[in-house]
């Protein structure tokens, strides 16, 4: 299996994701073989991800709240929304009522694929939710990225 390393978060990749105030912040890295567009890549971790693994998602991101963009939306993947995007970079953002905003950014060069999440608590409930969903979530997604990068090579 690919190997995923957590990594210091790239300042440039905050700096895209715009979220401010920051109060979570996690950025995973791996080596890739291929050049593929950063919208490629989000699609391959968040749509083409096991069955069982979208459906976690999307009831975890139900229970919290996050209202996703309707899939026939072409500025959506699995429901996040573009925020951004070039052939490189791509920033997705949910926003949750139980309070707290999200963004994910996608980097591809033609050697890495840096992921990052940024999360602004927007109220006291979020802080609470996310601190207990954080460890599990980098867990579950250094498998979602790894599953995806073995896939592609496949």
């Amino acid at each position: 299996m690919t190997d995923v390393r957590e990594i210091e978060m790239p300042a440039e990749l905050e700096d895209l994701a715009a979220l401010t105030p920051t109060h979570y912040r996690e950025s995973l890295t791996l080596t890739v073989t291929r050049v593929e567009p950063a919208e490629h890549w989000a699609r391959l971790v968040l749509e083409r991800a096991p069955l069982t693994a979208r459906v976690q998602m999307i009831t975890v991101w139900t229970l919290l709240g996050i209202r996703l963009a309707p899939p026939w939306s072409a500025a959506q993947v699995l429901g996040w929304r573009t925020v951004h995007s070039t052939p490189d970079v791509i920033v997705l953002e949910a926003r949750a009522a139980a309070g707290l905003t999200a963004r994910l950014v996608f980097h591809a060069t033609a050697s890495t694929l840096t992921q990052a999440m940024l999360v602004r608590f927007d109220r006291p409930t979020g802080r609470r939710i996310w601190t207990r969903l954080a460890p599990g979530h980098r867990r579950f997604l250094k498998l979602l990225l790894a599953r995806a990068a073995d896939n592609l090579l496949r």
